[in-house]
């Protein structure tokens, strides 16, 4: 049995060397747990914070800490409290209808057959039904004659000030 126990004692262990080592180390920080025992009860606390929300309500129905809702809803059946069903407006039942659709087919449906023709020439790279809708923005956002550029009337103008001031010099 000796020899068994200094074979065990032998065996190498990461960080301490030998099981020896690691043993005596244990037992010398285990003489000093009395002192924090009195941080069990904070500790535990703690731990429970975190493992708490990742355990399951069947568990915790299981061992009493939550009430069984298959029995509660039983219950209700059985006394005649059960939820009566709620009537919905027809939009409040379309949008229940659509809600599992994605934007983009919800206002695809919507669309008429002229803008859906349209999505479908641009979707193969033919922008060319656009052309018309261009040419009408264009006229409409570009005045002939006027001068777009508005930041060259502003120096335009500062340049004159500035001429101005230098006659006022030269007086």
């Amino acid at each position: 049995m000796a020899s068994l126990t200094k074979s065990l004692l032998r065996i190498p262990v990461p960080l301490f060397g030998t099981a020896a080592s690691a043993l005596t180390l244990g037992a010398k920080k285990a003489t000093a747990a009395p002192r924090y025992a009195m941080w069990a009860l904070p500790g535990a606390a703690g731990a429970m914070w975190f493992i708490w929300p990742a355990v399951s309500d069947e568990f915790k129905v299981s061992i009493g800490m939550l009430p069984d809702p298959e029995a509660s809803a039983a219950a209700a059946v059985a006394d005649g409290s059960a939820a009566k069903a709620v009537e919905l407006s027809e939009e409040a039942q379309e949008k229940v209808d659509n809600a599992y659709k994605s934007h983009d087919q919800v206002v695809e449906e919507k669309m008429s057959d002229e803008e859906k023709a349209v999505l479908k020439a641009v979707e193969k790279g033919d922008f060319g039904v656009l052309d018309n809708d261009w040419d009408q923005f264009m006229e409409k956002s570009i005045k002939p004659g006027e001068d777009d550029d508005d930041d060259d009337d502003d120096d335009d103008e500062d340049d004159d000030d500035d001429d101005e001031d230098d006659d006022e010099d030269d007086e």
